[in-house]
């Protein structure tokens, strides 16, 4: 390949990185807004905290739909136009839900939930397809960077949604408003995005006159070849290797929901925190998790796959042992930094090594998603049912046990180039 086209490549895959980048970061601007007016949405219609749990879990169900057809939808569609039709589909279903709980519709409106959390569900899908055949391109580790934007987008959609309570805007105008936005913004970023999930010298990328202008979102994909079928007989769920990848981003995952639920209420039942305390102690656990991930790509590229999730599943067990049986603040605090460390990696480190085989990663990185999700979603459900009989200190004990099996199974996901080192020694 001469330099010019080594260097247009580079700035290609540049550009494709950058595009993942501002896809993961609005996506997590959309859903994190949700989750901020829900308070809101429950006053308006009076509801109890079970009603709000049936609509959290309907959009649940719809989100685990949603991953269950991804790798048949991202194979037909591409990533690119995936996230297209799924952010389309976002930006009319979550404002409508809105409209009809403004409206005292709550069945419809959980409905629109549900096709929320298909789309929503799809598209994360195909942007870690993205985000890994775009890392792939690079040729370096982004993946952490990436779901690191995703929280700080999640993070500030928190202060846009108190901005929005304290100007008493109604929750249909901030989120119809807000979901337009980030429509475009999406659509804006996929002109640099190409529809692949390949990462061959010849695949990855559309040729250069493909880039010497502003790129329409189809044009972008039509020189590029679209994402292949894996084998017709190729199932990841019969992959031991796809599996137990699942695992660790599940024992991972598990750690963060867990966290993401229940920390707060722990500290204040467990160690007598206060409900502000508790709440700055879990701030406290996801400014450690989003700055560990922005250091992803520095860590990753120093020592690997398996030293970070080895060092990271370590940490876990470390910070959860602390804030279980040291009866102090300043431990609580120091355990549920060391927890947020932890936990940063196992989630899209998996993604990244469940997409090492481009002929297969729509497949593989679906159904890695869908047992993490599973975990996310569901595994904090359990660590509640034990909390209600053991108390929630004592509940976390299985996170331990996972992180431990997140330990002994990290070498599964050791990169292609360092695995074929390590079999030549």
């Amino acid at each position: 390949m001469s330099t010019p086209d080594a260097a247009l490549r580079l700035r290609s895959a540049r550009r494709w990185t950058l595009g993942v980048l501002a896809v993961f970061a609005l996506l997590g601007t959309g859903f994190g807004s949700w989750l901020s007016r829900l308070p809101a949405v429950r006053d308006h219609l009076g509801a109890t905290t079970l009603e709000m749990s049936v609509f959290g879990l309907t959009l649940a169900l719809g989100s685990l739909a949603g991953l269950i057809f991804s790798g048949r939808t991202v194979t037909w569609l591409g990533p690119q136009r995936t996230l297209a039709v799924g952010v389309i589909g976002q930006a009319i279903a979550m404002p409508a839900a809105a409209a009809l709980f403004w409206a005292h519709l709550p069945v419809p409106a959980a409905a629109c939930l549900a096709v929320f959390g298909i789309t929503f569900a799809t598209s994360d899908v195909a942007m870690n397809v993205s985000g890994a055949a775009a890392e792939r391109a690079l040729d370096k580790p982004r993946m952490p960077l990436f779901h690191a934007a995703y929280s700080l987008g999640s993070v500030g959609s928190m202060g846009l949604g108190a901005v929005a309570e304290a100007l008493k805007i109604p929750v249909p105008v901030h989120l119809g408003a807000l979901f337009v936005l980030i429509a475009v913004g999406v659509l804006c970023a996929l002109r640099v995005i190409p529809n692949t999930a390949q990462s061959s010298d010849h695949e990855q990328l559309p040729p250069a006159s493909v880039h010497t202008g502003p790129i329409p979102i189809v044009a972008a994909a039509e020189p590029v070849t679209p994402v292949g079928p894996a084998p017709r007989a190729y199932s990841p769920w019969r992959d031991p290797r796809i599996l137990i990848i699942g695992v660790i981003a599940m024992s991972m995952s598990l750690a963060e929901g867990t966290a993401s639920d229940w920390l707060p209420l722990a500290l204040a039942d467990g160690r007598g925190f206060a409900n502000e305390a508790g709440a700055l102690t879990l701030g406290a656990f996801f400014v450690a998790m989003t700055l560990t991930r922005i250091a992803g790509s520095w860590l990753l590229t120093r020592f690997g796959r398996v030293a970070v999730l080895r060092g990271g599943a370590l940490l876990v067990v470390l910070g959860v042992v602390v804030v279980i049986l040291v009866p102090s603040t300043w431990a609580s605090v120091v355990g549920a930094v060391l927890w947020g460390v932890g936990c940063a990696f196992g989630f899209p480190v998996g993604i990244s090594a469940a997409a090492d085989n481009p002929k297969t990663a729509v497949r593989d990185v679906a159904a890695v998603s869908a047992i993490a999700y599973t975990a996310y979603l569901l595994g904090p459900m359990l660590i509640g049912f034990l909390g209600e009989h053991f108390g929630l200190l004592r509940a976390f004990w299985p996170i331990v046990v996972f992180a431990a099996i997140a330990f002994i199974c990290a070498g599964t996901a050791r990169e292609p180039a360092r695995k074929g080192l390590a079999e030549a020694s």
